[in-house]
């Protein structure tokens, strides 16, 4: 199995975007790059952007985490994976 690609949320929105501002530039995102693969959200964000952001991915990577930081390299919290 691959390593999985991670997504930082730091590197989609800056910090203290409106839900609206987040929905738009994630309904513009172009995700092709992550079918069929495993990503890792991470990022200092609210956990609604995580969620805005994993709904996206859903119907193209094959399974999303989220990577939530535990000062030792990060945890990674399962929220979705694809049944084949």
């Amino acid at each position: 199995m691959s390593d999985p690609l991670v997504v930082d949320l730091n590197d989609l929105f800056p910090p203290k975007t409106s839900p609206a501002q987040v929905r738009e530039k994630v309904d513009g995102w172009d995700v092709s790059s992550y079918k069929d693969k495993s990503v890792q959200i991470r990022g200092c964000s609210p956990t609604w952007a995580h969620l805005i952001v994993a709904g996206k991915l859903f119907g193209t990577a094959s399974s999303v985490d989220f990577l939530m930081d535990d000062a030792k390299g990060g945890v990674s919290i399962p929220v979705f994976r694809r049944s084949n």
